[in-house]
């Protein structure tokens, strides 16, 4: 078995869903997290001045979505034929759309009244065309195991419940919460959120702002 570590800031941010992957795969890797004030001299370590950054075998890959994706083929998440893949593939990319054309916009936005309005702007004109998709395919799956494909948990499951948890706890600080009135979506996140061990690394993880 290969030596995994993964470097990232003291938040869960988007390093997180590869901790989830890990952590339902059940295998063993070095959580390193920064304090903000210990990055600097740490920067030029990695490949592109930035974080997450995961380390396998003294071998450093950079970018998020990369490093989920590359785990999730090695541990057996990614669904059991190329149209699952297919699947779970555009699932990255649609919540790679929200996070470019939305959720930056609000992030990086200095007026806090603003804010609350670009999110409110996002829950009233935008998050029902990528939601309804994301429905739309749960449907699709006729296997009964309330998973995004297939009958197993995939990388798909992870993606969607992390990205609905990490929506919510910080849309919500503006009262904003795009995924109400969606059974289906709060069925899977429940579904997922009893696995054993995401109930277990939900429970010890660091409670963080982010």
């Amino acid at each position: 078995m290969p030596s995994y570590k993964l470097y990232y800031f003291q938040s869960r941010g988007t390093a997180e869903l590869a901790r989830l992957v890990f952590k339902q795969a059940g295998v063993d890797f070095e959580d390193i997290r920064y304090k903000g004030e210990e990055w600097p001299q740490h920067k030029s370590e990695m490949p592109l001045g930035a974080m997450p950054v995961l380390e396998v075998d003294g071998r450093k890959i950079c970018q998020s979505l990369a490093i989920a994706r590359y785990l999730a083929k090695e541990f057996g998440l990614f669904g059991s034929n190329n149209m699952e893949a297919f699947v779970i593939d555009e699932l990255f990319e649609i919540f790679a759309e929200i996070m470019n054309n939305h959720l930056w916009k609000i992030f990086y936005e200095e007026d806090e009244n603003k804010k609350a309005e670009l999110a409110e702007t996002f829950k009233k004109d935008s998050a029902a065309k990528y939601l309804n998709l994301i429905e739309k395919r749960l449907k699709e799956n006729t296997s009964g195991s309330g998973f995004y494909v297939g009958s197993e948990v995939t990388v798909g499951d992870l993606l969607l419940y992390n990205s609905m948890y990490a929506n919510r706890k910080w849309l919500g600080q503006f009262s904003v919460d795009v995924y109400e009135g969606r059974p289906l979506l709060e069925e899977h996140f429940k579904l997922v959120g009893v696995l054993p061990n995401i109930a277990k690394w939900v429970q010890e993880r660091p409670e963080t702002a982010f």
